[in-house]
This record gives C-alpha cells, sequence and structure tokens, in this order.
C-alpha cells in the first residue's frame, strides 16, 4: 500500500472481516506501507523474491495513484497486471482513496470528534458519494482548523480504534459486502 494510514484502515477491515467470520485467510494479509507512491515499486520488488508472484498493490484512484499503476503496467507487472488494484473499483467512485472504503457516518464521527473547535461539524457538510479527503481539506480550510503534518495517519489510526471497538454491527452491509470483495481478490492465489 502507498501510506501507513492504507496500512491501519485495511488492518482494521481485515479484523473486522474475520472476528465477523467472513474471512477465514489460510495465510495472514500485510500490508507493508511503502511510504508514498514513489517507493511502492522498490518496496514491491524487495517482498518479492526471484521467482515469486508479485504482491498485490492497492493504489489509490487520485491522479497520482492511477500515473504509478500505469508505469507498473509497462515495466515490473507487466506480466502480471491483475495484481495491480485500484480503489476505485472497490469504492464505485472515481478518485477514490483507501478512505472511501469506510462508512462516511464512521468517517464523520471520528473526524468530528477530532475537530471539536469547528463552529461547524463535518457531518453537516459531507456529501455521500465522492471522495472524503478533499471534502475534508475543504471543510477544515473553510472552518480553519490546521491539519497538522501527519493527519491522514492519526485519521486512520483514530477510525481504526473507532471501528474495532464498535465492531462490524457500525457498518452498513454494503460496506461489508464491498471489503469481502477486496479481501476476495487479494486472497486469490496463483500457482
Amino acid at each position: 500500500v502507498e501510506g501507513s494510514s492504507d496500512q491501519h484502515y485495511l488492518t482494521a477491515i481485515k479484523t473486522l472481516l474475520v472476528a465477523s467470520g467472513r474471512l477465514k485467510p489460510a495465510r495472514e494479509f500485510v500490508f507493508p506501507p511503502a511510504g508514498g507512491t514513489k517507493n511502492t515499486r522498490m518496496v514491491a520488488s524487495i517482498l518479492t523474491g526471484r521467482d515469486e508472484t508479485l504482491p498485490y498493490m492497492i493504489f489509490d484512484g487520485d491522479v497520482m495513484g492511477k500515473k504509478l499503476a500505469r508505469e507498473l503496467e509497462t515495466s515490473l507487472y507487466k506480466d502480471n497486471v491483475e495484481r495491480l488494484v485500484s480503489i476505485d473499483d472497490h469504492t464505485g467512485m472515481e478518485g477514490s482513496e483507501i478512505e472511501d472504503l469506510i462508512p462516511p457516518n464512521v468517517m464523520t464521527a471520528v473526524i468530528d470528534r477530532m475537530y471539536r473547535s469547528a463552529e461547524t461539524e463535518f457531518a453537516d457538510v459531507m456529501q455521500p458519494g465522492k471522495p472524503i479527503l478533499g471534502q475534508l481539506e475543504t471543510w477544515a480550510a473553510a472552518q480553519k482548523v490546521k491539519l497538522e503534518p501527519g493527519w491522514k495517519v492519526e485519521l486512520s489510526k483514530q477510525v481504526k480504534q473507532h471501528l474495532l471497538g464498535k465492531g462490524i454491527d457500525v457498518v452498513q452491509p454494503d460496506y461489508g459486502d464491498r471489503w469481502q470483495r477486496l479481501f476476495d481478490l487479494l486472497g486469490q492465489r496463483t500457482t
């Protein structure tokens, strides 16, 4: 995955699917963060042995994610393009990011708790069906809420804690189904 925040979200999703019995992995799922799109190629090479199958790579549907996926399709992953996974395919939204795998009600609850000083709650302005991070950044600017360096990672940790504390019951069934489809894809083995 591109970054640490992605790792936190996917680990929370995996834990909830396993706890609910929807996922029974034969092997452990791990999501090593590459530290940004620029490092993903190098991390994939390190994780893959000489004659082993390349790992799945999960990309945001933003400009940088799409650009890197196109580059990898013609280089390192040219024989394994099916292992390049776009989040857009699992959210139904163009330009989505890992955060869009999380139900909006969960995201808004955590965001509004983290940024209590805002005059208008994020839940009051968030538009479902649109990528959430751009909306959050616009709201923060309008509310004069300073998003500190590393805010995405802190948000992901808070969302993970919220999800694991509440359990899968706070997740609408369609989101659970999306998660299931993603993990079913990631669990496929090649021989």
